[in-house]
């Protein structure tokens, strides 16, 4: 096929064919980096076990049913019992454990796949870009040779000759640069085209850390910063796919996974940039030449190339189909046509998890915005539920959305103001006191939780009218006329009309009794 296009695009076609030739160390390497991640992965959903998992907890199978999508399963559902519950999490750490080592590696990553998917279903609220990349991940690398190199698959049987150029290495790669380059394109709008973009993210009110928001005193650092992101995430696919030089391929992806690093440093985005880094190492070139062992084969040689590796018994088609299926996914989302999309497709894209939600922080702001939960103790004490019950403050808390306790808490919070989440609104409430309540004196238990939503908006933004408007003290002196404070009242505890806040509470306080 090559042999009959022009030399110019015949030579592109050989590059990109070399690009997907996964060396059998780098496929091992990213092995033992997914089994750390799964591990990584258990012990810090252990932190808020029974919040997360708990039937009491913030997230009922009841209502979390009603709120996911068709075709979304989980082993997590046999049992809503709390060990039932702890028994996936050690399994997911058990899992992790066989992938480092290479034990039945291949069935070992269907079953880190299996325990992973359902964890994430569990917990789906709380999930970011991050964990369905590496749910991706997973998938793809049951059909590539895990257990070649640095295994005790390896000590126990020999060694494979079968190239790792193959379909399923092809969409191994093809799922690693699809993550950029929607991300990237995402990007081409507003505040990244005038260059201040990455300046907003890296505040504290929004998604970065005491790193982040150091380098966000620095207007000069984040406005190059923003051109850099969208050049390495549009650019670096293209340049790693068609460059031929196996070095020049390395140097790239070691620039990626210091781009992660980096991202690891400055926002709080949980394990998305272990993950990220994870993938890279599968990518990058471990031999210098391009004739290593295991890519060309002898000419004398009788033993012939599989052009997909699977697992035995898995047909080949299977690989054909899921890339069929992560194919429509992307075409969906970059099309904005994913809330049209036929119920089929939607059951199918979610019973493999092949989702394709890439385009992060495509829609930035000058915004700042917190959330604060506001709780009456029965001893007349006034908490801050969401920041490990400090005192509460009228004003803004210190750090923003950076000083809830981790980035799960985070998401849940960033994401309960929109309107799909409304569901969820009243049982994450509930959960918050519920387990307040169990860890704490009847003395200290709370007595009333209100769950706010604030948002400064600045005068030429657009999502000005979004929420209803709100005068406090304390708050509405930090900042300048030209900005407008919101506040929404999300949920409460005992349950009651959500709106504005003020309104609704003097009339709760104020009723005439009979």
């Amino acid at each position: 096929m090559a042999s009959s296009l022009p030399f110019g695009i015949a030579r592109l076609f050989a590059n990109a064919r070399s690009a997907a030739q996964l060396d059998r160390e780098s496929i091992a390497a990213f092995r033992i980096a997914a089994g750390c991640v799964l591990v990584a992965d258990a012990l810090l959903r252990s932190r808020d076990f029974w919040l997360f998992f708990s039937p009491e907890g913030i997230f009922p199978l009841d209502t979390l049913q009603k709120y996911l999508e068709p075709g979304c399963w989980s082993l997590n559902f046999l049992n809503e019992a709390l060990w039932w519950q702890g028994v996936m999490l050690v399994a997911e750490a058990v899992a992790g454990l066989s992938l480092m080592a290479g034990y039945f590696s291949s069935i070992s990553c269907f079953v880190a796949w299996v325990i992973w998917i359902s964890i994430l279903r569990r917990t789906e609220p709380a999930a970011n870009a991050g964990d369905y990349w590496m749910a991706c991940l997973l998938y793809w690398g049951m059909f590539l040779p895990l257990g070649d190199m640095f295994s005790i698959d390896s000590l126990l049987r020999k060694k494979t000759k079968y190239a790792t150029m193959s379909l399923a290495s092809a969409a191994f790669l093809a799922q690693v640069l699809a993550v950029y380059l929607y991300a990237g394109i995402s990007k081409l709008q507003g505040d990244w085209l005038n260059g201040s973009a990455v300046g907003y993210i890296l505040s504290v009110h929004d998604h970065g850390t005491w790193v982040g928001e150091f380098l966000n005193t620095s207007k000069t650092t984040t406005s190059l910063l923003t051109p850099s992101t969208l050049l390495l995430e549009i650019g670096g696919p293209f340049l790693f796919l068609f460059c031929g030089n196996r070095s020049a391929r390395r140097l790239i992806a070691l620039i990626f996974i210091l781009f992660h690093i980096g991202i690891w440093m400055t926002l709080s985005v949980g394990l998305f940039s272990p993950i990220g880094v994870t993938a890279w190492l599968a990518l990058m070139p471990w031999h210098t030449k391009r004739t290593q062992p295991g890519i060309e084969r002898q000419k004398n040689s009788r033993e012939r190339r599989p052009f997909i590796h699977c697992p035995e018994g898995v047909p080949h088609c299977v690989v054909i189909a899921s890339l069929f299926v992560a194919g429509l996914a992307l075409f969906y989302n970059v099309s904005g046509l994913g809330e049209k999309r036929p119920r089929w497709i939607t059951t199918a894209i979610n019973a493999l998890t092949l989702e394709q939600p890439w385009g992060v922080f495509g829609r930035v702001g000058p915004q700042e915005q917190w959330v604060t939960g506001k709780a009456t103790l029965k001893d007349a004490r006034v908490i801050d539920l969401l920041r490990k019950g400090s005192p509460f403050r009228a004003v803004r808390p210190p750090g923003g959305f950076s000083s809830l306790p981790n980035h799960r808490w985070h998401k849940i919070f960033w994401e309960l103001p929109k309107t799909r989440q409304a569901p969820l609104r009243e049982s994450v409430a509930a959960g918050l006191v519920a387990d307040w309540n169990r860890r704490h004196l009847e003395s200290e238990a709370v007595k009333v939780l209100e769950i706010y939503f604030t948002q400064v908006i600045h005068q030429n933004e657009g999502t000005a009218h979004e929420f209803p408007q709100l005068n406090q003290e304390g708050i509405a002196q930090e900042f300048a006329p030209n900005t407008t404070l919101r506040q929404w009242l999300l949920a409460s505890w005992p349950p009651r009309g959500v709106g504005s806040g003020n309104l609704d509470r003097f009339l709760d306080e104020n009723k005439s009794t009979p």
